[in-house]
C-alpha cells in the first residue's frame, strides 16, 4: 500500500509576478522628450514637419488609437480595431480580455494615452517607430511606455506594445532628429537590441547570460514565485523556468546620450513536475480554474503542470562603455496557457 503525500504548490497569480520586494532603485525612469525636427513625405499617418503641425499630426494619431482602445475594451476584443492595435499590444489585449471572460475578473488594465510626450522617428524606411509615454491622470507623472509602428505609408500607424514604467536608476532623453534602431544595430550601444531581448530570455528562466542586466523587479519576482513553490513542494516535485523572446521586433529608438530604448515581447513557462509516486501536489486560484473550468476550485497535478505566460519588456541599451542594460518597463504577465502531461507522471 502507498502512503500519499500530500503538497500544496503555491497558486502562480498573474498580478504578483511584479510585486515582490527588490533592492532596486524606487524611482521610475525619468522619460525627456524633445520635438524632433526632421521632414518626410506626408501621409494621412505621417508626422513630419516641425512645431505646430508634427504636434497637431501626434494628437491625431493618438486621438485614432485611444478611440479603437475604446472600443477593444468596451467590445473585450481586438478584432474591429486591426487597423490601429497590432503586435504584442494585439496578443497582450487579446490575452487580457479572454482571462476576464474566463475568470470574471473586471479589473482590466488600462492603456492610457492622455498627456502624452511622444518622439516619433525622422527616418524615412519602415516600419516607422514612435513611442510614447504616458501620465498618470492622478499623479501627473509618467507611468506607461507605448510603442507604435508604422509599417507603410499607406497603413495608420499602430499601437504596437505597452508596458507598465518600472523603478529603474536613468533618465532618458530622447535627441532632436530621433532615429529608430535597427534590431542588430551593435556599433555604438552595448549590445544590438536583438541581443538584448534574447539574453533577456535567458534570465527569465534564470540562466546566465552574456549581457549584464541590472535587477529589476520581473525576474526578482519570477525566481522569488520558483523558488517559493520548490520549498513547499517538500520534495515530491521540482520547479522549472523557461524563458523564450517572440518573434515581434524588437523596436528602438536612439537617445541623446548615444543609448537606445527598446521593446520586446516574451512567454516564460513556470513548470511544476510531480516526481515522487504516490505523492499529490495541489494548486489552487487561475491554475485550477483554468485546468477544471470551476472558480475557487482545486487542481492535482497528474504529471507536468505547466503555466505560460506574456509579456512585454522595454530596456534602456546604454552607449558603449556606459553600464549595464536597464528594464525600464513591463506589462502585467498574462497567463496564455496551462497544460499537464500525465504521461510524466511517477505513478
Amino acid at each position: 500500500m502507498k502512503t500519499q503525500r500530500k503538497q500544496w504548490a503555491l497558486a502562480l497569480s498573474v498580478g504578483l509576478v511584479l510585486s515582490a520586494c527588490s533592492t532596486a532603485p524606487d524611482e521610475l525612469p525619468t522619460p525627456i522628450v524633445q520635438t524632433p525636427s526632421g521632414s518626410e513625405e506626408a501621409t494621412d499617418e505621417t508626422v513630419s514637419d516641425n512645431g505646430a503641425s508634427q504636434s497637431q499630426r501626434a494628437d491625431q494619431v493618438l486621438e485614432g488609437i485611444s478611440l479603437a482602445l475604446e472600443t477593444a475594451y468596451i467590445e473585450r476584443s481586438t478584432a474591429n480595431v486591426l487597423d490601429r492595435v497590432g503586435g504584442p499590444a494585439k496578443l497582450m489585449l487579446d490575452s487580457m480580455f479572454a482571462n476576464a471572460a474566463r475568470f470574471g475578473d473586471e479589473g482590466l488594465e488600462s492603456i492610457s494615452t492622455t498627456d502624452a510626450d511622444s518622439t516619433w522617428s525622422t527616418s524615412t524606411d519602415f516600419p516607422r517607430v514612435a513611442m510614447v509615454f504616458t501620465a498618470n491622470a492622478e499623479t501627473g507623472a509618467n507611468d506607461q511606455l507605448l510603442v507604435l509602428s508604422q509599417s507603410n505609408g499607406r497603413q495608420n500607424y499602430k499601437l504596437w506594445g505597452a508596458a507598465d514604467l518600472v523603478p529603474a536608476d536613468v533618465d532618458i532623453t530622447f535627441a532632436t532628429d530621433t532615429d529608430a534602431i535597427a534590431k542588430t544595430f551593435a556599433e555604438t550601444i552595448a549590445t544590438s537590441p536583438e541581443q538584448a531581448v534574447t539574453e533577456f530570455a535567458m534570465r527569465l528562466q534564470g540562466g546566465e547570460t552574456d549581457v549584464t542586466f541590472e535587477e529589476d523587479p520581473l525576474t526578482t519576482s519570477l525566481y522569488a514565485q520558483r523558488d517559493s513553490i520548490t520549498e513547499s513542494l517538500g520534495g515530491t516535485g521540482d520547479v522549472a523556468l523557461a524563458g523564450r523572446a517572440l518573434n515581434h521586433g524588437p523596436l528602438s529608438m536612439a537617445t541623446e546620450d548615444g543609448g537606445a530604448v527598446t521593446m520586446g515581447a516574451f512567454e516564460y513557462d513556470v513548470t511544476i513536475n510531480r516526481t515522487t509516486a504516490g505523492s499529490t501536489i495541489t494548486v489552487g486560484d487561475e491554475l485550477a480554474q483554468w485546468m477544471t473550468g470551476e472558480a475557487d476550485s482545486t487542481y492535482d497535478v497528474q504529471g507536468t503542470l505547466t503555466s505560460t505566460y506574456f509579456v512585454t519588456v522595454a530596456f534602456y541599451i546604454p552607449p558603449k562603455g556606459g553600464g549595464n542594460v536597464q528594464i525600464i518597463a513591463a506589462s502585467t504577465p498574462e497567463l496564455t496557457n496551462v497544460t499537464d502531461n500525465a504521461d510524466n507522471s511517477p505513478d
